[in-house]
């Protein structure tokens, strides 16, 4: 079956559980490797999607289709826009990501996808709590496991990589879910609502671990 991406502007279905905070901003210079539409991207992602900064996500090696889906969320205002983390980033490209996107084409938002899907993946440099992680795997076999496979490690699920994901990010990007703050599927709405702060820093924990 073909997959459909999503474009709200003409459909609303989404089939992938949509995480990943793509917090882009400037850089000086396009850097080798990384398409000119790529340029806004950067500063925060560099040109092979393995940021430095905790708050914002690793997408080297996510699906082009998960990431293609992420852009057009950004466009369509249906996931926040992450202003705050704009304000902290040095000559960022707008106000904040969905500014970023608000003009791109179809054809640009496939083609640093896809770049960015093409790096490898490598997972965050970070601690986490043993504890919490086996908390957090309790809570991942029972509610998370039929979405995010192989601990959140396989991107042919389409719903971004969680293993290896930094920790901060993931604890921002839950909380969001479970405050109604961005779009998701029905069945992660129902699986998040329960959640407390505990739990989700759980999960962080669990799949900090599952990356290394």
């Amino acid at each position: 079956m073909r997959r459909t991406r999503l474009n709200t502007g003409r459909n609303r279905s989404l089939t992938a559980v949509v995480l990943g905070t793509l917090a882009f901003a400037a850089a000086p210079m396009v850097l080798a490797g990384a398409p000119e539409s790529a340029e806004s991207c950067l500063g925060c992602h560099g040109s092979d999607g393995i940021s430095q900064d905790s708050n914002t996500p690793i997408i080297a090696g996510a699906s082009d289709f998960f990431l293609e889906n992420q852009l057009f969320l950004f466009q369509s205002e249906e996931r926040p826009c992450v202003a705050d983390l704009f304000a902290q980033a040095d000559d960022a490209p707008a106000a904040d990501h969905c500014a970023v996107v608000a003009d791109w084409s179809e054809d640009t938002i496939v083609e640093v996808a896809a770049h960015y899907a093409e790096q490898p993946f490598q997972p965050a440099d970070q601690s986490w709590d043993e504890a919490q992680a086996q908390a957090g795997a309790a809570i991942h076999d029972e509610g998370c496991a039929r979405c995010h496979a192989d601990g959140g490690s396989d991107p042919a699920d389409d719903a971004g990589i969680l293993a290896g994901q930094r920790q901060s990010y993931l604890v921002r990007t839950l909380k969001d879910f479970r405050e109604g703050a961005r779009f998701q599927p029905g069945t992660m709405e129902r699986e998040v609502q329960g959640l407390s702060d505990a739990d989700i820093e759980a999960l962080a924990a669990y799949y900090a671990s599952q990356g290394q």
